[in-house]
């Protein structure tokens, strides 16, 4: 079981990797932990993710989190629940973070008979930046009114859609040619994994959001590698009826 998920932090990793490298942020890796420093104060892509309960190397940690602290950049951790040690739990009390919620990680083993999904958007992968816009507008709507909203805008004023991999795949459901939801499908060395599956909240209960899942799905070229998520509570339902099981918890620190 741990090396299962181990694979969900290997692919989040990977994650943290495109969207640092989009923006010439500043990602560090080591043996316990990595942690992306966009540039920005974004508490959504300013990240550190345990990859171990043992803290190796808490000086370099220190280094990083003080760091972004002292610009007043706001961060948050990632840690799965296993990894909660007691140094750990001292390293966040030390920076004022507290445990902000929790999401389910869940693994489909293969994508062989996901079926074909109904056909109410029109989905389009991100491949310019008028495209990218579009990511951008559902993406944003999510945190209207707050800080992190403007935050985010920064961020995606600096990011350069020509730095992504071809391991990332970003994409755009619309209705009418209005983007009303997002998907994202990342493409690990042991996995596949799916985020920001975002839906406009005026749009919401019509179906959309299990669409665009269903459409990610079949985009995995390799049906016998394993697919990878973090969901809420609210989602895990909806993954079910896909065929994933609870593999883990993952922590989040704010």
């Amino acid at each position: 079981m741990i090396s299962v998920l181990i694979v969900v932090i290997n692919n989040f990793e990977e994650k943290l990797k495109v969207f640092t490298n989009a923006v010439s942020g500043e990602l560090a890796s080591e043996e316990d932990f990595v942690i992306a420093n966009t540039g920005i104060p974004t508490g959504t892509f300013n990240v550190l993710l345990s990859k171990s309960p043992i803290i190796k190397n808490a000086v370099k940690i220190r280094q990083e989190m003080t760091n972004l602290t002292v610009k007043k950049h706001p961060f948050c951790v990632w840690m799965d629940a296993q990894y909660v040690s007691n140094d750990w739990k001292k390293l966040m009390q030390e920076y004022d973070l507290v445990e902000a919620e929790r999401n389910v990680m869940m693994k489909l083993d293969i994508t062989l008979n996901v079926g074909q999904y109904s056909q109410q958007m029109m989905i389009t992968q991100v491949r310019s930046n008028e495209e990218l816009l579009k990511y951008e507008e559902v993406f944003l709507s999510l945190f209207e009114g707050t800080q992190e909203k403007l935050a985010l805008e920064s961020y995606f004023n600096q990011f350069s859609y020509e730095q992504l991999s071809s391991a990332v795949k970003m994409f755009i459901g619309c209705i009418d040619e209005v983007p009303v939801s997002t998907g994202l499908l990342i493409e690990s060395k042991d996995s596949y994994g799916i985020y920001d599956v975002m839906t406009k909240a005026t749009y919401r209960g019509k179906g959309y959001g299990s669409e665009m899942f269903h459409y990610l799905l079949n985009q995995t070229k390799d049906k016998e590698k394993p697919v990878v998520l973090q969901a809420s509570d609210d989602g895990k339902n909806i993954y079910k009826r896909f065929g994933f099981i609870d593999i883990g918890e993952m922590v989040v620190f704010e």
